[in-house]
């Protein structure tokens, strides 16, 4: 519906428009024509799922312009009213985070690597829109937003039922102090929602139901947290491999991000760009392949040169 459409752009800003010679540009590149060759690899951020209502952090609608300040790890495993906060704004913002689909940029990046253009995917995100796209070769870097782990025994289970647990445990509390959805929705990033009650005193968090007493965490790297070694490890790997790298809605700020840009700059891969705004690795791509456009947009008209037909967006 047009109220959908209007909600899913909602934090997608609108960039430039893309010129002909930019396309070819971009199509260019994602091909590997003449001295490019060789393998492609994609690293995305948040700028790629914006077109599908999720809200980023650094655009002119992302978070950081509300005063969100993200959950820090450290916060998250010390303090039980942090945790209780988390899971409590998470009432509000996980229903609307998990309802997100795939976009454009999603499909057409998923068609580029089954037609052989995309060797594979490193992403900032932990929506896991890349795999539910298509996209085979994925590297989630911080981890996916829809499992929690128990940081005693390392127990696994989807965040969803976790969701009704809370939801369950704390239905009087939400009766009380969550406003109906749709009043005053202020959605931030990664599943967290602004809400006006700021008192979880009386908020329950069940401990892990398989050892009985473990934090439960979602399976992310919050901010301050270290990346797996064997994430790291493999999304290393994936950038040695390859011979060019396409930069996609990330602003690279975030160092595990900014070091496989610079390395790759370093080993001497080419780079280009999709991003809107200013990022920490402007200097290491080319003018001629940035480009300050939708990812979406980009991404589907490099498609229709070079012939590949990505899946209609639901």
């Amino acid at each position: 519906s047009v109220a959908e459409a209007a909600k899913a752009f909602h934090y997608a800003p609108a960039g430039a428009q893309l010129r002909p010679t930019h396309i070819d540009a971009l199509a260019d590149f994602v091909s590997g024509v003449g001295r490019l060759g060789g393998r492609m690899v994609a690293l995305t951020g948040a700028g790629i799922s914006t077109e599908s209502g999720v809200p980023d952090y650094r655009s002119a609608q992302g978070s950081y312009s509300k005063g969100h300040k993200p959950m820090l790890h450290a916060d998250f495993v010390r303090q039980p009213a942090q945790r209780a906060r988390y899971w409590a704004r998470s009432l509000r913002g996980w229903r609307y985070f998990a309802q997100a689909q795939p976009n454009l940029a999603h499909h057409a990046l998923a068609a580029l690597e089954q037609a052989g253009f995309v060797a594979g995917v490193v992403t900032q995100n932990v929506d896991g829109l890349h795999s539910q796209a298509g996209s085979r070769r994925v590297i989630d870097l911080h981890g996916r937003n829809d499992t929690v782990v128990c940081l005693s025994c390392n127990a696994r289970r989807p965040r969803v039922d976790y969701q009704e647990e809370l939801e369950h445990v704390n239905a009087a509390w939400m009766s009380e102090f969550l406003s109906p959805l749709g009043a005053d929705e202020d959605i931030r990033a990664d599943g967290d929602a602004h809400l006006m009650h700021e008192d979880f005193r009386d908020f329950h968090v069940p401990p892990c139901g398989v050892c009985g007493h473990g934090i439960l965490m979602p399976n992310v790297v919050f901010f301050g947290g270290a990346l797996r070694p064997q994430v790291k490890e493999a999304a290393q790997n994936m950038f040695g491999d390859a011979d060019r790298v396409l930069v996609l809605g990330s602003s690279c700020q975030v160092f595990s991000a900014y070091r496989l840009v610079r390395d790759a700059e370093k080993a001497g891969k080419a780079i280009a760009m999709v991003n809107i705004g200013p990022t920490r690795v402007d200097e290491l791509v080319p003018p001629w392949l940035r480009f300050e456009s939708r990812c979406g947009e980009a991404l589907s008209a490099a498609c229709d040169r070079l012939g590949v037909a990505p899946r209609a967006v639901a």
